[in-house]
């Protein structure tokens, strides 16, 4: 692969990669931590192993590995940053992961036009597959119940949170043992922000 060939799918994948970002936008309000985190570790780790591999098939391991690493990392701390602190990290994670396995694979393989051909094929249909199926997520989540938690304003999905209290007849939820710990100490202190910031996504955004 000639390296204005690796260049061009470079910037053809990170396209393709910021459009599924752009187009989860629509469901950013929903986004638990966890879901933060699964975001950015995918948005990082496939558009790291995909541009990776373009460069490693065109360059060597040093350029290869600094291109998709960086990538990998750029896309998986700014999707990833959704689900706060954590997100951004894991997405960090997971794009200097990508960034490494895709740049190795693409020198490895770059033994003959049809071995890169048809792994660079393989590759990016599975990125494909992948990012498919971090968007049926997100809008499967979308579907859920959410509140906040008065403590960090963290969304809290009802049907599987175990952490509650009861206030003055009103369920509260939490994400974590120290949020309730917290709250119950002085819950006047986090309701007089808000009792509780109840979101409820019942119906599925258009797609």
């Amino acid at each position: 692969m000639s390296l204005i060939t690796a260049i061009v799918l470079s910037a053809i994948f990170a396209g393709l990669s910021a459009g599924v970002g752009i187009y989860l936008l629509r469901y950013r309000g929903i986004v638990t931590e966890m879901l933060g985190m699964m975001i950015g570790m995918t948005m990082g780790m496939m558009s790291g192993i995909a541009i990776g591999f373009f460069m490693g098939a065109a360059t060597d391991m040093f350029i290869s590995n600094l291109v998709g690493v960086t990538t990998g990392l750029a896309f998986g701390a700014v999707f990833g940053r959704w689900g706060g602190l954590m997100g951004a990290m894991d997405g960090s994670m997971g794009g200097f992961m990508g960034g490494m396995m895709g740049g190795m694979l693409g020198v490895m393989v770059n033994i003959s036009p049809l071995a890169v051909w048809i792994t660079a094929a393989f590759t990016t249909v599975i990125c494909l597959i992948v990012y498919a199926g971090l968007i049926r997520l997100v809008q499967q989540s979308n579907l859920k119940q959410y509140a906040k938690d008065p403590v960090c304003d963290m969304l809290v999905d009802i049907a599987g949170a175990k952490l509650t209290s009861q206030y003055h007849g009103e369920t509260v939820y939490f994400c974590a043992a120290g949020c309730k710990r917290a709250f119950d100490k002085d819950p006047e202190r986090y309701l007089v922000q808000s009792l509780r910031s109840k979101a409820s996504y019942g119906i599925e955004m258009p797609s």
